[in-house]
């Protein structure tokens, strides 16, 4: 009697001990109604009720992966979404690790999807914007896996995660089956599940059946949790395996390094000059103005030769600058005024354009002080108009004609479009492989803009504010795009990153090409020649030769000041002439006694400001053995 109780007991006791575990995992089939589970369910949008995953492995290295996904909806919901890594960063237990880059093809969905690509993985959308659905839906995705070959050398392996760590939610109900081509060594099989790095395996039971593996997991999977399989195989052990760089990849390295090439190429055979000779002039050519003389020195008037005029055109007797205080809404600044001293009776039609446009009533500018005069503040978005005609009418064909060779100049065209074609190439690329193609066209057009803007600035003839503008804006405008947009592309990829690396190295070898391409004639070499002996002699020029020149010419310090703007050498002109005795010029009025270091502290600051103000512009007001997690594929998903 004693022994019947006892057995009764030990069989009740049983039954008991079993109760927590059987509330914990799921049995294939499960009802989600049972009052057992409804709570552990409850705190989730959607649960993951079945996850089976058959996978047959080819010898190339290749998967076709059916995934069979039975969800249940909590609460209403349109699908959901499986998100498939596109490149895998695979870390071993060893301490080893590799990369690979992995290609989807013949993708099947029973169900309406759309794809796409975000931040690196192969998103699929299932579902239909227009229903909603509750309770449980099952999705079946079909799909062909391609990670490339074994980056090993010694061995082959199989390191996939049958389940991704990027889920949502919780999967219970987990099946596989992965069928190998060939025999393999069962003993070298191992599995790992939960957080990533997890070494765990207590939960996985599986069986090897001639060459597929067949298993489950008995429990449930966390959101954040993978299972993976790990299996080194022998060397070899894939055949035909193709390397998933495209074709097209290689461009991003092949065009820009062979562009380079070919404008190196055109740069020698047109872009070379002969050797400069460059003679001793004390004066700059004869008949030039400040403008024409920075234009035949650089080969390209820009708006700081134009705003050199304002001197010139005062030495020659047309206008009088007068330093005056200018009052603001807050304060008072220091200013000057141009006023009219006789018209225009010369024949250069760009010294007359410039006269007239100081003058004339501006739109923006509410009125004039007379018809006679006009203040530095309403030159502002006024005078730019009169700039950007002088500039065209300057850098016009003919006259570039007269200092290039024209079969030179025809080339440059193809430098600017094999930079574009590289730029493009380099960008475009990775972002299409591995992000929105919606991007590509704010990843192209505000960092081009930006940088582009921030180079001509920093390294062309501007004043430091204009440097430190340019600085300003084009990180800004280019910079923060560059960092949100594309940089984060690059770095997923080191074959693109070190593409897009070398072929901005390219880019800038081709702009400097580009900017030396134009082969000058022999009266361009000749003028260029007596510039640069001309700029030459105003950087070295002693005290005693310059005291000889002022004696022999008065007016000399002035009738040369406007050149040195253009040739970027006013600072040390003017410091030349700090200890030599000038009077004032007669079209310049000043608040204080007149010494040279004061007038050109002021004529550095008012060129300074000119420019600023006859530029500017008005703006628009437009408006086993492995690690769960650590192989590739995987990836994840979510509802929506």
């Amino acid at each position: 009697m004693r022994k019947k109780v006892a057995i009764v007991l030990l069989f009740i006791l049983s039954l008991v001990t079993t109760l927590p575990f059987k509330t914990y995992a799921l049995e294939q089939n499960n009802n989600l109604n049972t009052p057992s589970l409804n709570s552990y369910y409850n705190s989730n949008d959607y649960v993951i009720d079945a996850y089976n995953i058959d996978i047959t492995l080819n010898e190339n290295n290749t998967f076709d992966i059916t995934e069979t996904i039975t969800a249940y909806f909590n609460i209403s919901k349109h699908g959901i979404y499986r998100k498939i890594p596109l490149k895998n960063k695979i870390v071993r237990l060893d301490g080893t690790t590799s990369t690979n880059r992995a290609q989807i093809s013949n993708l099947k969905v029973n169900d309406k999807y759309t794809i796409s690509k975000i931040d690196g993985a192969y998103n699929i959308q299932i579902g239909d914007a227009n229903k909603t659905i509750t309770g449980k839906k099952t999705y079946v995705i079909k799909y062909t896996y391609n990670i490339g070959k074994d980056p090993i050398k010694d061995y082959d392996e199989l390191y996939y995660n049958i389940i991704g760590n990027e889920w949502d939610t919780v999967i219970g109900n987990i099946t596989f089956s992965i069928t190998m081509p060939k025999e393999f060594d069962a003993n070298k099989l191992g599995f790992s599940y939960g957080t990533k790095g997890s070494v765990e395996n207590s939960k996985i039971n599986y069986t090897v059946s001639d060459n597929t593996i067949t298993g489950k997991y008995n429990g449930i999977l966390n959101a954040g949790e993978a299972l993976t399989i790990r299996c080194e195989l022998p060397e070899g052990y894939f055949v035909g395996a193709q390397n998933n760089i495209n074709v097209f990849d290689y461009l991003i390295y092949i065009v820009p390094v062979i562009s380079l090439i070919l404008s190196f190429i055109l740069w020698y055979l047109f872009g070379r000059d002969k050797k400069v000779v460059e003679t001793v002039e004390f004066y700059p050519p004869e008949g030039f103005n400040s403008l024409e003389v920075g234009f035949l020195y650089k080969g390209n008037a820009n708006k700081t030769d134009v705003t050199s005029l304002l001197i010139y055109l005062a030495d020659k007797g047309y206008i009088q600058i007068s330093e005056i205080k200018e009052k603001t809404l807050f304060s008072t600044t220091n200013s000057f005024k141009i006023t009219k001293l006789k018209e225009y009776d010369g024949n250069n039609v760009n010294e007359r354009l410039f006269l007239e446009g100081l003058f004339k009533k501006s739109f923006f500018s509410s009125k004039k002080s007379s018809e006679n005069e006009v203040t530095l503040s309403e030159l502002y978005n006024n005078f730019y108009i009169t700039v950007n005609e002088i500039l065209k009418n300057t850098n016009s064909k003919e006259n570039k004609q007269k200092i290039f060779e024209k079969k030179s100049t025809n080339k440059k065209i193809f430098l600017i479009l094999m930079m574009l074609i590289s730029y493009v190439l380099i960008t475009a690329i990775p972002i299409l492989t591995y992000s929105h193609g919606e991007i590509l066209i704010f990843a192209l057009i505000f960092p081009g803009i930006g940088f582009s803007v921030l180079f001509s600035m920093v390294f062309g003839n501007t004043p430091i504010s204009v440097k430190i503008f340019g600085i300003v804006w084009g990180l800004g405008f280019g910079g923060i795009p560059w960092i949100t947009m594309v940089l984060p592309i690059m770095v997923q990829e080191t074959f693109y990153l070190v593409g897009y690396l070398i072929g901005i190295i390219c880019i800038i070898g081709m702009a400097i090409c580009l900017k030396y391409l134009p082969q000058r004639t022999k009266y361009g070499l000749e003028i260029l020649g007596k510039i640069k002996g001309f700029k030459n002699y105003l950087e070295t020029a002693e005290k005693n030769k310059l005291e000889a020149m002022v004696l022999e010419n008065p007016n000399y310090f002035y009738d040369i000041l406007p050149y040195t703007y253009v040739l970027g050498v006013s600072d040390k002109w003017i410091e030349k002439f700090e200890e030599i005795t000038l009077e004032a010029p007669n079209w310049y009025v000043g608040s204080r006694p007149f010494t040279v270091a004061t007038f050109g502290t002021f004529m550095n600051s008012a060129m300074a400001s000119a420019n600023s103000a006859m530029t500017s512009s008005p703006s628009s007001s437009s408006s086993g053995g492995g690690s769960a997690g650590g192989g590739s594929g995987g990836g994840g998903g979510g509802s929506w």
